[in-house]
């Protein structure tokens, strides 16, 4: 930890330290009760601290409501856990969505649950052993409500579950279980019409040693056509285009808005890509990656289909078009690439074998209902070579402007590619501009080759997006500079890693979000700001340490 971090983290004590929320109590009850029944799970092995501040817990989503941190979505799917559901979740009193399917639960959902009155989505299936008995008082809500068990599979490989919606505050019971029989009916005629449709998959990921059958993964739906052009409404609404096709706006039967990519024939991707994308978001699954919901391979069509990401993409926002454009503030800024820096951590260090991206850029990390960044479009994606692995990547992938120069030269592939595409973004979200310009004078065409001189001789302030100027705090806005310089060093060996890079922006949104105004006091109560009057100095390749572990160089 630097030592301004160490002073900002005692200023804010100084601050802070006696208060304590009761999202912090409840949080810290309900992993009490469920280290109960797991000991050494390793998902509450990372629960510490505020579950919503510097950012939030895995499986946790917060908001800020009546100027209060609160928990709004509660993610506990695929994680294995055991025991009685924790009766603490009904201390949640903001609670919109609740996902407890995919577990081990015992028992039945707690009379606690009826106190949450703000609960508009509840998903238990594939609970063996939990009853699907709903607290009375819950069950007369306008509650969707998810429930079944997975131990039969039917012939498609995707679990059998049946899903049952509650509506009306004060309808009949007979009528909600008419809806629910109606509407099983529809699923299970949609799930017989695909056991029909095959779809042939080699995982191009994954090595032949871990090939594994998409029954044992993550539940991803396949659909028909028919399905699909019901979704789209014939592919009425088309909302983007990429290297896959047309990407169209869609409705499910559940009322989910999503994505839709449809493979074009002239596509630069083709069936490899689509095997590899279904493949691995089969088996993977990240609050801060786009999931796969289901794909579609039938009469020669290959569908991707996505939740809707309703802010678009961090490219569409800085400088794309002008109907999607919009001013970001820097906090807003640093809170979306921190978001997509922890997916591609998560990739990086899963499994023990690395994951690398290989198309890491702007218009590939999207932004949900709440401006949470997540990374998208994985049809690129390969393991990290292991030793025996042969030694060259058969073809280099990536954008102009993102790509690697290291890898370009030698086609070596590791994941500090992922890392300098990723230094890029930094860049662009600091300037507001676009990686490769050529309409631009000849100095200004790369962002990289044009920012490098202004840091090197510390005049960042010559190259913030003027949109933001005088709107950031200088130790934030140092951080990231700092952080994006190094990833994009020539040599991949002197590139940070993604954790030291989720380290070094939780640094700084820490500070931008709450040193500001505790220096702002110091400053108008006569004292000096330690972080303004920093003397910085950025020392550059010229001068490399010879740890290439050093991966931030800063001197004071």
């Amino acid at each position: 930890m630097t030592i301004s971090c160490f002073i900002l983290f005692m200023l804010l004590e100084q601050v802070f330290g006696q208060q304590e929320t009761s999202v912090v109590d409840v949080a810290e009850r309900l992993k009490n009760e469920l280290l109960l029944w797991n000991q050494g799970n390793k998902i509450l092995e990372k629960w510490s601290g505020d579950p919503c501040f510097p950012s939030p817990w895995e499986g946790f989503t917060c908001q800020i409501l009546n100027h209060t941190s609160t928990i709004t979505k509660l993610n506990l799917s695929s994680n294995n856990f055991q025991g009685p559901v924790p009766v603490s979740i009904g201390d949640l009193s903001e609670l919109r969505e609740l996902y407890l399917n995919d577990n081990n639960f015992t028992e039945s959902i707690p009379e606690s649950f009826e106190s949450l009155d703000h609960l508009s989505k509840l998903f238990i299936n594939c609970n063996p052993q939990l009853s699907n008995q709903i607290p009375t008082r819950l069950s007369r809500r306008n509650l969707t409500i998810s429930s079944g068990n997975c131990a039969s599979r039917n012939s498609s490989g995707t679990s059998s579950q049946k899903t049952i919606y509650l509506v009306g505050a004060g309808g009949s019971l007979s009528l909600t279980v008419a809806l629910g029989i109606i509407f099983n009916c529809f699923y299970k005629r949609a799930r017989h019409s695909e056991k029909n449709v095959h779809l042939d998959i080699t995982n191009v990921v994954f090595s032949d040693s871990s090939i594994q059958d998409l029954s044992t993964s993550l539940v991803v739906q396949q659909f028909s056509i028919k399905y699909i052009e019901s979704a789209t409404c014939n592919y009425k609404t088309l909302i983007g285009e990429g290297g896959f096709g047309s990407v169209y706006r869609g409705i499910l039967p559940n009322g989910e808005e999503v994505a839709v990519k449809v493979r074009s024939a002239t596509s630069t991707q083709g069936t490899r890509e689509f095997n590899n994308e279904v493949n691995l978001l089969s088996t993977i699954r990240h609050e801060n990656l786009v999931p796969l919901l289901g794909y579609c391979s039938e009469n020669d069509q290959q569908i991707l289909v996505y939740p809707f990401m309703s802010n678009g993409s961090l490219q569409d926002r800085l400088y794309g078009e002008a109907a999607k454009r919009k001013i970001l503030d820097w906090p807003t800024r640093l809170s979306i690439v921190l978001g997509a820096a922890k997916g591609l951590m998560y990739l990086h260090t899963f499994s023990e074998r690395c994951i690398i991206h290989r198309d890491v850029k702007s218009s590939n990390i999207l932004l949900d209902h709440s401006m949470c960044g997540k990374v998208a479009d994985l049809g690129f994606s390969k393991y990290a070579p292991q030793e025996g692995d042969s030694g060259a990547s058969l073809e280099v992938r990536g954008t102009a402007g993102y790509l690697d120069p290291e890898y370009y030269s030698t086609q070596k592939l590791s994941s500090k590619s992922d890392v300098f595409s990723f230094g890029v973004v930094l860049l662009e979200i600091v300037t507001g501009r676009e990686p490769l310009n050529i309409h631009r004078p000849r100095s200004e065409w790369s962002l990289v080759e044009w920012a490098k001189p202004y840091i090197r001789e510390a005049r960042i302030e010559e190259i913030v997006d003027p949109s933001i100027k005088g709107q950031y705090h200088s130790e934030a806005m140092w951080r990231v500079v700092e952080t994006a310089s190094c990833c994009v060093e020539p040599m991949g060996n002197f590139r940070p890693n993604m954790v030291d890079i989720v380290r070094e922006l939780e640094d700084a949104l820490i500070i931008e979000n709450n040193a500001s105004e505790y220096m702002r006091s110091i400053e108008s109560a006569g004292g000096s700001n330690r972080f303004l009057s920093l003397e910085r100095k950025i020392i550059m390749s010229s001068s490399m340490p010879t740890d290439p572990s050093s991966s931030f160089r800063r001197t004071n």
